[in-house]
C-alpha cells in the first residue's frame, strides 16, 4: 500500500490516465488477432500505455516538471520510487519495456505466449497503479467523466460500458440518442445557428417568411396550413445548414456515424467493432470541443 498525500487529480491527468487505457485496449484488440503485425502493434501498445501512466504519476506527484521530461523509462522510475511510491511488477514490466524495444528497433516478433502474458502484466500494472497512486479506479477510466452535463455524460458511459461488453449495436444506439439529446436539448446549436444565419445576410424576406406569427396572417385562408408547414420547413432548412457549422472538423465522422446507425443490421462483427469505437470516439471529442466552446448546456 502506497503512504502519500492524497491528490487532486487534474483534468488533463485525468485524459492522459484514459488516453493510457486506450492504448492498453487496442493493445488487446491487437492481441486477438494473432498475426506478426499485430503481435507487434500489441506489444508497442501496452509499453506505450505502461510510460504514459508513469509520466502521469511523476508529473501529478511534481517528480518532473512536464510529461516530455526527459528522464529514460528505467530512470523515470527510479525517481517515481524514490519519492516514497510502489509500482507494482517491476521485473514484468522491465521486462516488457525491453521486448517493446526489441520489437521496435530490431523487428523482432514477439510470440503469441509473450503477447498474452504481457497483457496480463500490463492491465495489473496500470490498473494497481491507478487505484493505489493515483486514486482513480482503473475500470472507472473513461473519457465521458470529461463531459460536464450529466445527461450527456450518463449516455456517453452507458455507450462505453456497452463497448466494453462488447454490446457493439447497443453502444452506436447509444451515440445516436446522445447525438439528438445534445442537438435538441442540451444545447444552444439552433439558437446560436439563427444568429449566424442573421447576421450572415438573412434577406429581410427570409426572416419575415420563417417568423413564427408569418403564418397567423393566413389564419383565415384554404392556404393557412400549406404556408405555415413551408415557413416551418424553410426555418429548420436554415437550422439545419448553420448547425452544421458547428460540427467543424467532426463533419465526415458525423457522417460516418449516421450511416452505421442506418445500416446497423447489416453491419458484419468487423464492422460493427469498427464503426463502434469510431462513433463514440466522434461522439465524445465533439461533446468535450462544444463543452470547451461553450455550446453545451
Amino acid at each position: 500500500m502506497n503512504s502519500f498525500k492524497t491528490i487532486t487529480v487534474k483534468e488533463p491527468d485525468i485524459r492522459r490516465l484514459i488516453l493510457a487505457k486506450q492504448l492498453y485496449v487496442h493493445g488487446c484488440t491487437y492481441s486477438a488477432h494473432k498475426d506478426e503485425i499485430s503481435r507487434m502493434l500489441a506489444i508497442l501498445n501496452f509499453d506505450y500505455s505502461v510510460e504514459m501512466i508513469l509520466k502521469c504519476v511523476a508529473t501529478t506527484h511534481n517528480i518532473i516538471s512536464s510529461a516530455r521530461g526527459d528522464y529514460k523509462f528505467k530512470d523515470l522510475w527510479d525517481e517515481i520510487v524514490k519519492k516514497g511510491l510502489i509500482l507494482p511488477l517491476k521485473g514484468q514490466i522491465f521486462a516488457l519495456h525491453e521486448l517493446r524495444n526489441i520489437v521496435q528497433h530490431q523487428g523482432s516478433i514477439p510470440s503469441i505466449e509473450d503477447v498474452s502474458k504481457n497483457k496480463t502484466y500490463t492491465q495489473d500494472f496500470i490498473g494497481s497503479v491507478c487505484s493505489e497512486i493515483m486514486n482513480l479506479p482503473f475500470e472507472k477510466l473513461y473519457l465521458s467523466v470529461l463531459i460536464k452535463n450529466e445527461k450527456l455524460r450518463t449516455k456517453i458511459l452507458d455507450a462505453e460500458k456497452a463497448l466494453d461488453k462488447q454490446e457493439l449495436k447497443k453502444c452506436i444506439k447509444l451515440c445516436e440518442e446522445a447525438l439528438k439529446l445534445a442537438f435538441f436539448e442540451e444545447s444552444d446549436v439552433f439558437e446560436l445557428a439563427g444568429e449566424l444565419t442573421g447576421y450572415l445576410g438573412a434577406s429581410k424576406e427570409l426572416k419575415k417568411v420563417i417568423s413564427n406569427n408569418y403564418p397567423e396572417q393566413y389564419k383565415e385562408k384554404d392556404y393557412y396550413l400549406p404556408t405555415r408547414d413551408l415557413s416551418r420547413a424553410l426555418l429548420q432548412l436554415g437550422q439545419g445548414v448553420a448547425s452544421m457549422q458547428f460540427l467543424d472538423e467532426y463533419r465526415i465522422d458525423f457522417l460516418k456515424h449516421r450511416r452505421a446507425f442506418e445500416t446497423l443490421n447489416n453491419l458484419s462483427d468487423k464492422e460493427l467493432q469498427s464503426f463502434a469505437e469510431s462513433s463514440l470516439s466522434f461522439i465524445t471529442n465533439l461533446f468535450l470541443k462544444w463543452q470547451e466552446d461553450e455550446i453545451l448546456k
